[in-house]
């Protein structure tokens, strides 16, 4: 059990607090970062907040908690947002949920919380628990909120749901629900006992809230958040919002508001003694957060005054540290620090010497004297820096790596050892030596040779390296890794320095630094990818039954040798199928070098429905194959991360007919891949930049397709409507895919149209679907929809239903989930001078990517509406 424990506790110990994220410049340092940890050292105060989604956090309380009282809080995220929209790029599915991640953690930098999630997947919009718990497996989502619980051991949870159908989203209500099980589930150590041979501990929070920001009349704690912090010069709220604007892609951006504001808060249950109903002013009230208390709860007799003795030490030299602090008098803040970690080891060593009773108060001692030894670096002005000299490596590639210890204080520090931690199968090769004295306001660099392994694995999230089980995936079997957002950094150097007669330790993950001119210094996590990156484009196509076109896919291949690379390319074809050329050589003169080779590949003779795979296969000279391709996910508020695919591109075959002779344009909206899907048919596809909204010649269109958003995303598109309205009255076919409420209040339709909040959506996405005008030509011409052609439908039917319309549109489909009334709003049309209007709400941009061959013929027959 002691050997499973100090796993855990190095597990824990692993992540400096408050350290930025893997190749984000870390701002906090000196006596800010100083007085930050400070604040939280002398007191236990833990808090987890859990919600379903990205964004669905109270970043006020999480800010005031961390930022104001020096809590350590996290927030659960049951899922990573895979299933959501996205307002800042293409990135749907498993990208998404990369993106979403490193949102939450570009918040968490912000307002200094922890991040963990499930093993959830998110599968979309669900209407109920029941529904959610059919994709997500109840014991195995339980299993991850009590191990995060007695992971992070909070006194308080806090719940952002009450587990009823009020939370709307199913993912929500099975949020509440977990929440409230796991309060009770945490401290049973019959309930998982297998994480307790795991080196977790039976943990038994003793208060649970719930958040009643949308149902203030609950309220039985109000906690402000809208206090002047001296320290940052902003409120929390203020640093929250700023941290709410984080999450980008969902279109999170908020105003920093001035003055006071409060978080709303009810007390659900409590296990110690409560005042008077409504006389609390402060979560932790009845809740001893004492490192005095904690010790007195797990050590009796001798030990527990002993213990008591040094704690009060301890407390001290914290106190004359913080005088010291706010007299602006470094060298006796540095003394101070020292000191009290003098204090809190030798409490740490009486603590381990007191048996198992005491292992939580030993893993709460560790983690503090990580936090001191960090606080101590800080306050002595010494910071660290690792970089590589290039980030996309490849196996067998050498690299070197130069750690800069900036000593920026007033007195001397003495490095006593200096590694570069990488995988088992790199090799390090130090170029000077590392032991030095650090001179005050002196930088030394030391460098390294790192050669990777061989057979290196590409670096991937953790989470990703084995295949999903429906809407679960999988645990690694490295359990410091579980439940984190992602895994550790490739390369780390550790540092152990003395300042003040005090040892202590250092790790700093290493990045790639680059300048670029319009923004400034980018910093890039280091990632080992494949000597030849493999994409195929499109990814997927549409093949109608009976066409004799060849379809041209183009493979791009990019090199991160140093030296290049050279081979040759083909596909991989079902049987019957051909390709020109049948092979190609090719050559990548260095790394970051690219090129396309294009195949034009035709089917086999009688053809047959159903689906059809390539795959893109790269040999090089040397004889190593190549078969996966990667692209970035990257953004400016968050660290890069690669999402790698096997290059493989999938046909569907079905009878799909098609005006081939139509003009569409294309105006972008939120991210999608609409526009390809309507190419892959056989048509040219404009896209409609800004200038060919504002100002470009729309006679040249028969259609014009709006993307999803479009209204949300494009202010050209706002002002240019009327415009627009006036092309559709003079003959034009306009497609308005699903828009949000800036569409629907901003009366941009040409007759009335409106939609509910919240808003009409089905989320079954085998909902049966009635044509309520089955003779109307967009059932019939150049296609017949019928039933058919809505199975297989991904993940929803549809949202942003339209409410109520204008008699002069004319509703075309009758959808609803199981048990709801009938929702008539997800395909309307209506003539508008000589032109026609269309909005549909039905997820077309999710079928499109999908194959779905019910979802082309529709959109087939609505480009084709105006013939």
């Amino acid at each position: 059990m002691k050997n499973a424990l100090l796993i855990v506790l190095a597990s824990l110990l692993c992540d400096p607090v408050h350290a930025a994220a893997q190749g984000v410049v870390d701002s906090e340092h000196g006596f800010v970062a100083a007085a930050q940890l400070l604040r939280g050292l002398g007191s236990v105060k833990r808090v987890l907040m859990i919600g379903a989604h990205p964004d669905d956090e109270d970043t006020s309380l999480l800010t005031a908690l961390v930022r104001g009282s020096g809590a350590d809080a996290a927030y659960l995220a049951l899922n990573r947002g895979e299933g959501g929209q996205n307002l800042i790029g293409p990135e749907l599915g498993v990208g998404l949920g990369l993106l979403r991640t490193e949102e939450l953690l570009a918040a968490r930098r912000l307002d200094g919380a922890e991040q963990y999630f499930s093993r959830a997947y998110d599968f979309g919009y669900s209407k109920s628990a029941e529904e959610t718990f059919r994709f997500w497996p109840r014991d195995s989502l339980l299993a991850d909120v009590v191990y995060v619980v007695r992971q992070f051991r909070p006194q308080v949870v806090v719940t952002m749901f009450t587990g009823t159908r009020r939370d709307g989203h199913g993912q929500h209500q099975v949020a509440g629900i977990l929440a409230r099980e796991a309060f009770d589930a945490a401290g049973d150590p019959d309930c998982f006992p297998e994480q307790l041979t795991e080196g977790l501990q039976p943990w038994t929070p003793q208060k649970l809230y719930r958040s009643t920001r949308f149902e203030v009349a609950s309220t039985t704690l109000a906690i402000e958040t809208g206090k002047l912090d001296m320290l940052y010069g902003r409120s929390y709220h203020q640093i929250a919002m700023a941290s709410r604007s984080q999450h980008r892609s969902q279109d999170m951006g908020r105003i920093e508001s001035l003055g006071p504001r409060r978080t709303n808060l009810q007390l659900l249950a409590s296990r110690v003694a409560q005042g008077p109903s409504g006389s609390e002013v402060s979560i932790f009230d009845g809740v001893d957060t004492t490192l005095v208390g904690l010790s007195s709860t797990v050590v009796s007799g001798q030990t527990r005054a002993a213990l008591a003795a040094r704690l009060e030490e301890y407390g001290a030299q914290l106190k004359r540290a913080r005088e010291a602090l706010g007299g602006g008098a470094p060298e006796r803040v540095v003394e101070g620090l020292g000191l009290a970690l003098t204090a809190l080891r030798s409490t740490l060593r009486l603590a381990e010497a007191a048996g198992p009773e005491a292992d939580i108060l030993r893993l709460e001692l560790g983690e503090k004297v990580v936090q001191l030894e960090a606080a101590l670096g800080e306050a002595a002005g010494v910071i660290i820096d690792v970089f590589s000299d290039d980030d996309l490596i490849v196996a067998g590639q050498g690299v070197e790596v130069e750690v800069q210890v900036w000593n920026g204080g007033d007195a001397s520090v003495a490095l006593d050892a200096l590694a570069v931690k990488v995988p088992a199968d790199w090799r390090v090769e130090p170029l000077e030596p590392v032991n030095a004295d650090l001179a005050a306001g002196t930088l030394t660099s030391f460098r390294f040779e790192l050669t990777v392994g061989s057979d290196s694995e590409l670096t991937a999230p953790y989470f990703l390296r084995s295949p999903r089980t429906g809407a679960v995936y999988s645990w690694p079997p490295d359990m410091s890794m579980r439940t984190r957002p992602f895994g550790p950094p490739l390369v780390e150097a550790e540092i152990k320095l003395s300042i003040a007669g005090q040892s202590i330790e250092r790790t700093v993950a290493a990045v790639y630094r680059f300048a670029d001119q319009a923004s400034g210094e980018v910093r890039r996590p280091l990632s080992v990818v494949p000597a030849v990156g493999v994409e195929v484009a499109p990814r997927a196509a549409v093949w109608p039954l009976g066409s004799d076109r060849g379809l041209t896919f183009s493979v791009g291949l990019r090199g991160e040798a140093p030296l290049g690379t050279s081979g040759r390319v083909w596909l991989d074809l079902p049987k019957g199928w051909t390709a020109t050329p049948v092979e190609a050589a090719f050559e990548l003169s260095g790394a970051g070098r690219a090129t396309t080779v294009d195949f034009l590949v035709n089917a086999a003779p009688q053809l047959g429905s159903g689906g059809y795979e390539l795959k893109a296969v790269v040999e090089t000279e040397a004889g190593q194959r190549f078969e996966v391709g990667y692209s970035s996910v990257d953004y400016p508020h968050i660290s890069r991360q690669i999402l790698y695919r096997d290059a493989v591109a999938r046909i569907e075959a079905f009878d799909l007919e098609i005006d081939k002779g139509l003009r569409v344009g294309y105006a972008p909206g939120a991210g999608d891949a609409v526009a390809d899907a309507i190419q892959s048919m056989g048509l040219t596809v404009t896209i409609l930049d800004d200038r060919a909204v504002a100002s470009g010649d729309l006679e040249a269109y028969d259609v014009v397709v709006l993307g999803i958003r479009a209204y949300e995303t494009n202010p050209l598109l706002l002002a240019s409507n009327d415009r627009i309205l006036d092309w559709v009255r003079g003959g034009g076919t306009l497609i308005v895919q699903y828009q949000q409420y800036v569409y629907f209040e901003g009366d941009y339709a040409p007759y009335a149209l409106s939609a509910r909040r919240p808003h009409d959506r089905v989320s079954h996405e085998g909902a049966p679907v009635r044509v309520l005008m089955p003779d109307h030509p967009v059932f019939n011409e150049p296609n017949t929809i019928d039933s058919d052609d809505f199975d297989g439908w991904v993940q929803e039917r549809g949202l942003y239903f339209a409410s109520e319309w204008d008699d002069r549109y004319q509703a075309l489909l009758e959808i609803s989930d199981p048990g709801e009334s009938p929702k008539l709003g997800a395909l309307l049309v209506a003539e508008y001078g000589d032109g026609l209007y269309l909005y549909t709400g039905l997820s077309l941009f999710r079928q499109l990517p999908a194959g779905v061959p019910g979802a082309y013929r529709l959109l087939a027959n609505l480009l084709s509406l105006g013939r």
